[in-house]
Formats: C-alpha cells, sequence, structure tokens
C-alpha cells in the first residue's frame, strides 16, 4: 500500500509539473483478462481439475519526461494483480521498461537502457518462425498480447544495452552515408562464466534513390578476466547488404539480398571452431497498376552458418506449459501445442540465446529459425496481389530447398513449403461503410530423405490452415471468429547437441495428430486504443493418440492503451 500511495502521489505531482512545463507525458496500458476453463480427457483422470477460474488485471505506468528537446528519459512499471489474490499477497510490482534517449550536438541519436534494435535479417533480427499464418479476430487479439508483453514489433529484439547512429550528407556521389552501432549485455558474470556482450552495428550507403548498400558486422564476445576462466567464446558475423531498384510510372524492378560469413570458436581452440558463408538473392517486379507483385529468390546458408542475433527463436519448444500443464491420473507432461502459442505469452523470451535452440519439427520443419536457417539451400517464388478497388489481398510464397550437408548420413533431406493469405474486404465490394473483413490462411510443409535403408527414409508432412472474421454489426460493435486447424503426421530424426552445438546423438520424432480450435466473440471499441471483448473458444488435441484431451474456455478481456 505504500509503494501504491507512493506512485499516485507522485503521479499528482508530475501531472502538476507536466501542466505547467509541457514536459511529462504518461504513457502505458492497462489489461485485465477473467477465464474460466473446463479441461477433459478420454482416459481415466480423477486428478486433474476439470473446471479451473483464473484472471489478472495489470496496469503498465510510465513517465515520459522531457527536460529539453533534445532528451527523453522513460521509465515504466508495471502493477499486476493475480485474481484471487487478498490484501495484497497476489499484487507485484515491477519496472518494466527505462531508457534514456536523445540526440547529442545535433548529429548523434543516442538510446541507453532497453533499446528495441534490428540489422538486418542474418545479422540481428527478429524472426516468427512458428506462427507461419496471419491472424485475424479473435487469435488476433491473442498475439497483439504475446507480442506487447515481449516486447516484439517489427521484428525488432528488446534488449538492455545502448545504441547510436548519426548521418552524414555529401553534395555529390553519395546522397549520405548512415552509421549504426550497438552493444548490450547477454549474460553477467558468475564464478567460472564470463562476462558475455552482444554488439556490432552497420554502415549504410545510399548512393541515389536507385542504389543502397550496407556493411553489417556483429559479434558475441566474452570478456577475459570477468571470471576464473581462460576460454572465452566469440561468433562473429560479416555482411554485405543491397537494394537496388528502378522506379518507373508502370512498373518497378528492384534487386535486393545479403551475403557473408560467419566465424563461431573459442579463443583456446581457434582452429576447432565452424565458418561458412550464406548468399541471398531476390528479385522483385511490381506492376502498379493492377497491384501485383511478383517475386523470386535464392538462398544458401551453410550448414556451420551461425548467426545467433538472427536464429534464436521466440520460443524454445523445451519449456513446460503454465495452462494445464499436467494431465491424467498419471500427471504426465502436457506437450506444447499450436494453441498454446497464442494463449500462453509467458512461454516467449525476449532475449538472445547463444545455443542452438529446439524446435518442433511439425510446426516448422522447413525454416525452423526463419531465414537465417542454417544448412538450406533452394529457390523460393511467389505474389503479392491487392486489386485497386482493395476488395481483394493476397500474399502466396512457395519454398524449395533441400540440405547442404546430410545429418548422420550422407542422404539429404529436400524440403517443399507453401504459405498463403487471402483477405476478403467485404466492405469495399458491397459498398457498406462498416467494417466487414474475412481471412483465409494456409501453411503446408512437406519433408523428404529418400534412402535405401529404412532407418534413414524420412517423410513428414504438417498443415496449418486458419480464418478470420470481423463484422462490424453496428457502430464499434464487432462480431469475431477465429478457427485454426494444424495436422501433423510422418517421422523425423532429431538431432541431440552438446551445449556448443555438436550432434552426438539422434532421437526418432513420430507423429500422427491433430489439433482444431473454433473461437466466437464479439468486441466492443470504446476508441481506436481501449476495448472490451468476451470469448468462447473450443479446442481439440488428439496428437497423443493415448491421451487425447479437450477443453473449452471463455475469456473476458479488457485492453487499453494510452
Amino acid at each position: 500500500m505504500k509503494a501504491l500511495l507512493f506512485i499516485i502521489l507522485f503521479s499528482i505531482g508530475l501531472s502538476a509539473f507536466s501542466q505547467e512545463g509541457k514536459k511529462v507525458q504518461f504513457v502505458g496500458g492497462a489489461r485485465s483478462l477473467i477465464s474460466q476453463s473446463d479441461f477433459t480427457s478420454d482416459v481415466s483422470d480423477t486428478v486433474t481439475a476439470p473446471k479451473t477460474t483464473g484472471g489478472y488485471a495489470l496496469i503498465d505506468l510510465g513517465f515520459k519526461i522531457n527536460p529539453n528537446e533534445n532528451t527523453e528519459v522513460l521509465g515504466m512499471i508495471r502493477i499486476k494483480n493475480q485474481f484471487g489474490g487478498f490484501y495484497g499477497a497476489g499484487v507485484t510490482f515491477d519496472v518494466r521498461q527505462i531508457h534514456v534517449k536523445g540526440v547529442a550536438g545535433k548529429v548523434l541519436r543516442y538510446q541507453i537502457g532497453n533499446i528495441d534494435y534490428k540489422l538486418t535479417p542474418y545479422t540481428f533480427y527478429n524472426h516468427n518462425p512458428d506462427l507461419l499464418v496471419q491472424s485475424l479476430g479473435i487469435n488476433k487479439i491473442k498475439e497483439e498480447v504475446l507480442n506487447y508483453e515481449s516486447f516484439y514489433k517489427n521484428n525488432n529484439w528488446r534488449q538492455q544495452g545502448a545504441a547510436a547512429d548519426f548521418a552524414i550528407q555529401f553534395p555529390k556521389l553519395i546522397q549520405e552515408l548512415k552509421f549504426n552501432g550497438f552493444i548490450t549485455r547477454l549474460n553477467p558474470s558468475a564464478s567460472n562464466v564470463l562476462e558475455r556482450l552482444y554488439g556490432g552495428g552497420n554502415v549504410i550507403m545510399k548512393q541515389s534513390k536507385y542504389l543502397t548498400i550496407g556493411v553489417n558486422h556483429v559479434r558475441v564476445f566474452d570478456l577475459l578476466q570477468t571470471a576464473d576462466n581462460d576460454n572465452a567464446y566469440r561468433n562473429v558475423v560479416n555482411s554485405i547488404s543491397y537494394d537496388l531498384n528502378k522506379d518507373g510510372e508502370k512498373i518497378k524492378l528492384s534487386l535486393d539480398g545479403e551475403s557473408g560469413m560467419s566465424k563461431s570458436f573459442s579463443t583456446q581452440n581457434a582452429e576447432g571452431g565452424l565458418s561458412d558463408f550464406f548468399i541471398h538473392v531476390k528479385g522483385q517486379v511490381s506492376f502498379k497498376k493492377c497491384g501485383l507483385k511478383l517475386k523470386m529468390a535464392y538462398m544458401e546458408n551453410g550448414a556451420d552458418f551461425r548467426s545467433f542475433g538472427a536464429q534464436s527463436k521466440r520460443m524454445d519448444f523445451n519449456q513446460v506449459n503454465s495452462f494445464y500443464d499436467r494431465y491424467t491420473n498419471s500427471q504426465i507432461l502436457r506437450p506444447l501445442s499450436y494453441y498454446d502459442l497464442y494463449n500462453d505469452p509467458s512461454l516467449y523470451s525476449s532475449s538472445i540465446s547463444t545455443k542452438i535452440m529446439s524446435f518442433n519439427p511439425s510446426i516448422n520443419n522447413v525454416l525452423p529459425y526463419g531465414i537465417a536457417t542454417f544448412n538450406r539451400k533452394g529457390f523460393y517464388a511467389g505474389f503479392n496481389y491487392s486489386d485497386p478497388k482493395k476488395i481483394i489481398a493476397a500474399d502466396v510464397t512457395f519454398y524449395r530447398l533441400g540440405e547442404i550437408r546430410g545429418q548422420g548420413t550422407t542422404q539429404l533431406r529436400s524440403f517443399s513449403y507453401l504459405t498463403s493469405t487471402v483477405s476478403f474486404n467485404l466492405s469495399n465490394w458491397m459498398h457498406w461503410k462498416k467494417k466487414q473483413v474475412f481471412q483465409l490462411g494456409l501453411a503446408y510443409q512437406e519433408t523428404n530423405r529418400s534412402s535405401q535403408f529404412t532407418f534413414e527414409q524420412i517423410i513428414l508432412k504438417s498443415l496449418t490452415a486458419s480464418l478470420g472474421l470481423e463484422l462490424e454489426i453496428c457502430p464499434d460493435l464487432y462480431l469475431l471468429g477465429s478457427a485454426f486447424l494444424f495436422s501433423s503426421k510422418g517421422n523425423e530424426s532429431m538431432p541431440v547437441r552438446t551445449p556448443e552445438g555438436n550432434i552426438i546423438n539422434f532421437n526418432e520424432y513420430l507423429v500422427d495428430g491433430r489439433e482444431i480450435n473454433l473461437s466466437s466473440g464479439i468486441k466492443f471499441n470504446f476508441s481506436k486504443e481501449v476495448y472490451v471483448a468476451a470469448v468462447y473458444e473450443s479446442n481439440k488435441n488428439n496428437f497423443s493418440a493415448e491421451n487425447p484431451y479437450k477443453y473449452n474456455q471463455i475469456l473476458l478481456y479488457y485492453i487499453m492503451k494510452f
């Protein structure tokens, strides 16, 4: 209570200061979630509670202070109360965000504290390789919540450190040179663990509106003498990125890509490290009048290519659920399902990992680490279409890739991957003022490895299909609907790795299951940043043939941003 009283009094003081000098702004958000779940299993289960009720309320209160026109200070605290906590027992206080940023000498922009940063897709980039289809309706609400919780925005990674950038403009030959740099801390020193940092930057040369070239560099490095350990780790990635385009009246042509090298080693075993290259080049043709864009690309990422800033996953599939983590009388662990990717933000991380993270081959076996996935080469092509009246929008991409080096055998896997999203804006078609949007999504993956030996043969097929609906039935009142089908069947051979990433064994992976989720609800917008939504959903999962389960859930959201 004392802390809460202090916050209230401090807010009043800041409010008065803001009114007088207009140097303080309040930013943040609030959210409340009430849920009731009904869980059942087809096997004997007298241990798991069939019904649970839970929820929480939280507020993120931030103070953005501008002591002068060139400086901004932001501090944000989170107050969260789990429903069921009494007399403050379920209340927590956390610092959610803090940074200082500004402009020095009207030239150098800087930021210290929490920074949201990215460079290029192969150096430092937050890929999203597990949610393969775009969300609309109820799943969109859930995805927005998990993105807010984990600071996922525009493929940035949220890190603690410092960043700076400045630009130099030229009268001739070159329009601009822009310099970017950052440094973050991955882990502190402890006993025999060295302090580990991650930093880098790039120089981007804009020669003209037709040509842009970037030179990029990132590295993970341990600081010697910060612990009782003389074996420091290094991971270095250097690349060149480029964007060449010709913008005509009717057609726009572009050629862009990135190529480079990586090297990973320890200081006591530099010769035993890993090094490899990557190439990625993409050509595009845009027809302006009809709204059609065609693309075709070639990629080749070496088997030993390592770039942890681009290959770290948002989710590690070795984690345990917090929602019905165990069930049946034997209280077996419930594996992460596709529904959990939307339902549980606590499963996601905003940290960079210097290990090869686990993944679920049923969800994404083709590019489990995004476009920067190692040991892949091949082509992909597709198109993007949006008609002039904005009634139909479609995005389709097909990948045909293969391994560069076999795993445990000389035989190579081949991969096929089709992803597509089609949206229909019924409002524009019927000339209605109210918003009416219908969306279909599809992701199909197939992995094959042929061999005369049965133990080397692999056939794995996965399908993810989604449907989303948003219908405005009266001003600011929406009818929402979402559904997805996730199925997978086949086998794989999953590598078992040491902490250093070396393969020491293989585990057989067998799967034959299906997961279906159906949900509906209503949402009312009080404003663009404030809404309430009531949701009912049903989920059925039989990936474990011996222990299938299903549950129904009622959710009530209240979300505010300010």
